[in-house]
């Protein structure tokens, strides 16, 4: 589980901002939290502000260290960079730490990174005891220089130094070492666990689509619910879920001639490779996803179609509303966090009706109930800013200041009690974090 993220010099974020999900002493919403190796985290947060205000920067950022942390260096891109507006900045390197529990060790770790040369200029992790004794595992200093505070056997001690020898400016020793076979014994150990926590954190943007839609929602392994009845339960208006089979040539008719042409080309080629004897496969374009197969010659393609009370006159996804599309997308989450996964939705009210939003939210907590998960969501929707929903420690507001950077901050900060309209006060500026519209005098031409 994640317990703190910390983040300096990457886009709207100059100074060091601080994200917990540390929970705090209130008593409502237990569900709410989880206990783990004495540490009461909560299970979500809820990130609100104007726009513009840097919410979506916040999971770029967790983003970027996970992307980083796990593919090295080569897994940025052109939008990661530093605090632009100030110059200063462009010399300076990005600031990333993170602190969480894996396998029952807590553990601290972060790097910093050149963004013009794409070198780490230090990196650090660290195992923290239930007495908050901190132990370093390793910490590397000016791109190269590593000391350890680790008790290795000869034979650790030497793959260890090779790992640090071998190590270049622009590679994570967590990521080198931590990718390695190591035995659960061996003093490296920490490595693997450590590294192997960052496949934990799903990242879900607005265009974000879930793989293999059909698996899920046809064959779904959920024991609570079974998907139909969510989508029911959603008022999706969906009665039933169903495979549609047809000739490949005429399921792929939405797409252009040469388009559809190279598609099927490439598919036949694949299938029928010297290499790959292989009777199916899943491709996916767009809204739609295909299972393909090859049958008399030919070949076919199998879709999700969904049935509306008709089961004569059939629907394909993408004819479904915006926000359908959307909880084809995100129910499957639930799996997710069924499995202790760390879950970051950006705008999770993306195309959702307000109560659909809050639905979304209690189901989750229903369905993950005595699991060690977590939801962390930006999102507009002012209606879940109610005590009777959320915990004051759940809900956190990101603001532009007058510099233009972002600063994060707790609910929890202003001390509100449990039956306080905060909404209201929200909304009339008490809390910041709203948007602030000039007063210009527009005038109209008119002859």
């Amino acid at each position: 589980m994640l317990i703190r993220f910390a983040v300096e010099n990457y886009n709207s974020f100059k100074g060091q901002q601080v994200f917990s999900m540390a929970a705090g002493k209130q008593t409502r919403h237990p569900s709410h939290c989880f206990t783990v190796n004495g540490k009461r985290l909560l299970k979500s947060s809820f990130f609100f502000g104007a726009n513009a205000s840097g919410k979506s920067n916040f999971v770029r950022a967790l983003d970027l260290m996970r992307r980083v942390t796990l593919l090295g260096a080569k897994a940025m891109r052109y939008n990661d960079r530093f605090f632009r507006i100030d110059p200063v900045c462009k010399e300076k390197p990005g600031i990333f730490q993170i602190d969480f529990i894996a396998e029952q060790t807590i553990f601290s770790y972060g790097f910093a990174i050149n963004y013009l040369t794409r070198e780490f200029c230090a990196e650090w992790l660290y195992r923290i005891d239930s007495s908050d004794k901190e132990t370093c595992i390793f910490e590397r200093e000016q791109g190269k220089h590593i000391i350890s505070g680790l008790r290795l056997d000869k034979n650790s001690k030497l793959r260890f130094n090779i790992y640090c020898e071998d190590l270049k400016a622009d590679e994570l020793l967590l990521k080198e070492v931590g990718n390695k076979k190591i035995d659960e014994n061996s003093g490296l150990y920490d490595f693997v666990s450590a590294y192997e926590w960052f496949k934990n954190l799903i990242i879900v943007y607005p265009g974000s689509h879930v793989y293999k839609k059909n698996d899920f929602f046809l064959n779904p392994v959920s024991s609570t619910d079974s998907m139909i009845d969510m989508l029911r339960a959603f008022d999706t208006g969906i009665e039933e879920i169903t495979k549609g089979k047809q000739l490949a040539e005429k399921a792929f008719s939405f797409l252009p001639d040469e388009v559809k042409k190279n598609v099927l080309n490439s598919i036949e080629q694949s299938m029928r490779s010297e290499h790959q004897d292989r009777a199916h496969c899943k491709i996916e374009i767009g809204d739609y996803q295909f299972e393909i197969s090859i049958e008399d010659g030919e070949i076919v393609a199998e879709k999700i179609m969904l049935d509306h009370g008709n089961p004569t006159e059939l629907f394909e996804l993408s004819d479904e509303s915006d926000g359908t599309k959307r909880l084809f997308d995100l129910i499957p989450l639930y799996e997710f966090g069924q499995k202790g996964k760390i879950i970051v939705i950006d705008e999770l009210d993306r195309s959702f009706h307000s109560k659909l939003t809050e639905e979304y939210i209690r189901r989750f907590f229903e369905i993950t109930k005595g699991k060690p998960c977590q939801l962390i969501c930006t999102t507009h929707d002012l209606n879940l800013m109610d005590l009777r929903i959320l915990r004051q420690d759940e809900i956190w507001f990101i603001e532009r200041e007058m510099d233009h950077s972002s600063k994060i901050y707790s609910l929890s900060d202003y001390k509100q009690r449990f039956d306080k309209n905060i909404l209201n006060d929200y909304l009339i500026g008490r809390y910041g974090a709203i948007p602030c519209f000039q007063d210009n005098e527009w005038k109209v031409d008119s002859e």
